[in-house]
């Protein structure tokens, strides 16, 4: 640790750049991501939804393309998302003495199917990620930013587990037909 104090804040900032420029230039790249490209990339992809401006479905279509994905329109494409609309729900999960909710669970859940051609390789599957916040009942400014904020992190959550269904399930595919 004395090491990084004694070097001056460019010299640090200098260093921290040649290591990422160095860890780039070799191939490094996170465990498991290139398989999913290969696999995501090997069918154009439409994504139909109920609510296709939300913002679910469009975090959906640029997490689909930054893994290689082909999205296009539905007449275009082989491979057919089908996505409901995502849900929150709300729970108390604990009471404060004055019969507050003191500690709240949040759930989102997502229904799709997914069609290749003519066959269903999933058919309404529902999806649902959990999490959990404290309740401060003299602090509802804050509760109502901090809900927005767990909601867009469930929402990210929500996707990367939807994509991850899809590339499992289109492997699986491909290696019966081997």
């Amino acid at each position: 640790m004395w090491l990084l104090t004694r070097f001056p804040l460019r010299g640090r900032a200098l260093a921290g750049m040649l290591l990422a420029l160095v860890l780039t230039s070799c191939g490094f790249e996170l465990r498991g991501q290139n398989a999913r490209a290969e696999t995501l990339g090997l069918y154009p992809i439409s994504v139909v939804s109920s609510a296709p401006n939300s913002e679910f479905v469009s975090q959906l279509r640029t997490s689909l393309l930054r893994l290689g994905a082909r999205v296009v329109g539905p007449s275009e494409a082989t491979l057919i998302l089908q996505v409901g609309t995502e849900r929150f729900e709300q729970r108390n999960l604990s009471l404060t003495a004055r019969a507050r909710a003191a500690e709240l669970e949040i759930r989102a859940s997502v229904t799709f199917s997914l069609q290749l051609g003519e066959r269903w390789l999933v058919e309404g599957e529902t999806l649902t990620v959990v999490d959990q916040m404290l309740n401060d009942p003299l602090n509802v400014v804050g509760k109502t930013e901090e809900l927005r904020l767990l909601q867009a992190e469930l929402r990210t959550t929500l996707v990367e587990a939807l994509t991850r269904r899809i590339d499992y399930r289109l492997a699986a595919d491909n290696a019966d037909k081997a």
